[in-house]
């Protein structure tokens, strides 16, 4: 059953990570993978996790708003060192060098053209494709195993799908299985 949102929340947040939970039990998936700015969903996802899931968090990386500014919590981050889980700072699939032409010299790029045809889904749409592919690339899930990617839209996740992700330089094996929930306007 997939779930729709009405808002992007610590509510919408915590009630589409239970599901997320579930439905990672049901289909005996082990990863699940979110993003995380600050490291509030990487603690409410820590503090609900079941013990047959790993969760992989994804942050924003270094100098993504401010030069040499992290913005994901310390005390979180030592939350999740020495766990079974994994923390993922790197830059993401769709911010890296090409903005920065971008801003340089005006223009559109490939990569802007993809992220914003997948944000026609919603903005966690693009979220949750990107960062399944940026764990691949880091190698910290494989392509040919399903795994749960969310994303959201401001405040919190509101978007997950289950998902194969790829390796950035072949799409082609990318594979939507299910979604879980997204925002809707309806």
């Amino acid at each position: 059953m997939t779930m729709y949102f009405s808002k992007s929340d610590e509510e919408t947040t915590k009630t589409l990570l239970a599901r997320i939970f579930e439905r990672a039990e049901e289909k005996n998936i082990d990863k699940v993978i979110l993003p995380s700015t600050s490291g509030v969903v990487a603690r409410m996802a820590f503090d609900l996790v079941p013990d047959s899931v790993r969760l992989i968090i994804v942050t924003h990386s270094v100098g993504f708003r401010e030069p040499d500014e992290d913005e994901f919590d310390p005390q979180v981050r030592k939350l999740y060192s020495g766990s079974r889980h994994s923390l993922l700072t790197v830059t993401h699939l769709f911010r890296g060098i090409e903005v920065a032409f971008a801003k340089a010299n005006g223009g559109v790029y490939p990569l802007q053209i993809f992220a914003t045809a997948l944000r026609l889904f919603g903005q966690g749409t693009k979220v949750a494709v990107e960062i399944a592919i940026m764990a691949a690339d880091a190698g910290i899930v494989r392509t040919d195993q399903w795994v749960i990617s969310a994303g959201g839209t401001n405040h919190g996740i509101d978007t997950a799908f289950v998902l194969k992700p790829c390796h950035s330089t072949d799409l082609s094996i990318f594979k939507f299985g299910e979604l879980i929930g997204i925002p809707s306007s309806l």
